[in-house]
């Protein structure tokens, strides 16, 4: 995989919020992320998915005086089994953070990029590893006319397209899969983007032109 890469850079980003990306690494990439819309987008979303589990904020440790005037409410008898409760309460909020930060770093079952006529990437698309929701970012500048909106279809092996949601025009959008999303995804070599009224299409097909086609490509 080319350092270049969406894909890539998506990592990179992770570790950088997650401060696993260190010394010169870590400037280059902060420079980076100065000047790249797209790097700075991606590091803002693992921001954001890790804001609940307070990354940035150092752990405190008790002092003594902490522990004194515990033991003082409950009796100092109970400082062994207080003590022994509390690291349990540790290693599970630990094992947890691990679980959470496993899934959200699993690579993604496929991914697919649109790009123009003139060979500009528009939007990258990435099934979740988990499958149930589809992340897409805008990479170019996508120019939609009023009243219209782009629209993405998983095109099943032997079956009518299912719809996935709309496309953002800039940003960056995540897509909740239902089961027959999810199914349409798993038998479908490719998806597509039509053009289609602001709301979407009202027929559950595509109603105006198949503007883009991308093979799924599986991880």
């Amino acid at each position: 995989m080319k350092r270049d890469e969406p894909e890539n850079l998506d990592l990179l980003a992770a570790e950088f919020v997650l401060g696993t990306l260190v010394g010169a690494a870590r400037r280059s990439f902060a420079r980076r992320r100065g000047r790249d819309p797209f790097v700075d987008r991606r590091v803002r979303a693992w921001e954001e998915r890790f804001a609940v589990l307070t990354m940035r904020q150092k752990p405190v440790a008790p002092t003594p005086a902490v522990w004194t005037a515990i033991e003082r409410r409950i009796g100092s008898g109970s400082r062994g089994a207080w003590r022994a409760l509390a690291a349990a309460v540790a290693l599970v909020a630990v094992l947890g953070f691990g679980w959470v930060v496993w899934q959200e770093l699993r690579p993604p079952q496929a991914t697919a990029e649109f790009a123009s006529a003139s060979g500009e990437t528009l939007w990258h698309v990435e099934l979740a590893a988990r499958g149930d929701r589809l992340e897409v970012v805008t990479i170019g500048q996508v120019r939609v006319p009023d009243a219209r909106a782009r629209e993405l279809w998983a095109l099943p092996e032997g079956g009518a397209p299912v719809s996935l949601g709309l496309m953002p025009v800039s940003g960056e959008a995540r897509l909740a899969l239902d089961d027959r999303q999810r199914a349409a995804l798993a038998s479908a070599a490719n998806i597509a983007v039509s053009d289609e009224p602001a709301s979407g299409s009202p027929t559950g097909a595509p109603t105006g032109d198949v503007l883009y086609v991308a093979p799924l490509t599986r991880t």
